[in-house]
């Protein structure tokens, strides 16, 4: 099981028992708490620093372990979509830190976010970098197509490392002009091949009222 799986399950567990109980939607949040609360625990460990990635009205913050140079979370909210661009970053050069068949995988995505700082990309196995993780990217991008703001975070671990064993992420889809939650997911990935994503497509997604 990846590491942060039991709590996430845990407060899921609790939040579907709890439509009709506000104490046990309580639970619910104070488990969402705590595990911020370890993550925030290695980002204000002293071997960590931030950075902080613009580009239109995205934004992104990438925490990362001053040692290595490599993140250890990452938090962004994305509401732009550019597509394809031309790239000047060092992702190849990242990528190859990692295993033979690694490609440099950005945290928030190129199209999202340009080129990214080398301590916003990590050695990602390329076939999830292409496969289950740009789904997910390209989910995110559906949403904010039809309008939406998506948020969220992904946690590297073990933190700091070179290349990664696993990868966590929380995203939370709102209508910005009303800050309503319409969707969140809690996808989790091993940094290996073989790992799919269940995305929602632009049919799938309502249109903003």
């Amino acid at each position: 099981m990846r590491p942060g799986d039991v709590i996430r399950r845990a407060a899921d567990a609790v939040r579907d028992a709890a439509t009709h109980s506000s104490r046990l939607r309580g639970v619910a949040d104070n488990l969402d708490n705590h595990l911020d609360s370890v993550i925030k625990q290695i980002r204000d460990l002293d071997k960590y620093d931030s950075t902080v990635t613009r580009r239109g009205r995205n934004t992104k913050t990438t925490w990362w372990d001053r040692e290595t140079g490599r993140p250890g979370s990452e938090r962004g909210t994305i509401l732009d979509d550019f597509g394809g661009t031309g790239r000047g970053d060092n992702a190849t050069e990242v990528g190859n830190l990692g295993n033979p068949t690694d490609h440099g995988g950005h945290l928030g995505a190129h199209r999202f976010f340009g080129d990214t700082p080398d301590a916003g990309i990590i050695p990602q196995a390329g076939n999830l970098n292409t496969g289950a993780w740009k789904k997910m990217e390209n989910e995110w991008a559906a949403w904010v197509g039809n309008g939406y703001q998506v948020d969220y975070r992904i946690d590297v671990y073990p933190p700091g490392a070179v290349r990664p064993d696993a990868l966590e992420v929380e995203y939370v889809v709102t209508n910005p002009n009303t800050g309503e939650e319409v969707y969140r997911n809690f996808p989790s990935f091993w940094n290996e091949a073989g790992e799919s994503f269940d995305r929602k497509y632009s049919r799938d997604i309502p249109g903003l009222p």
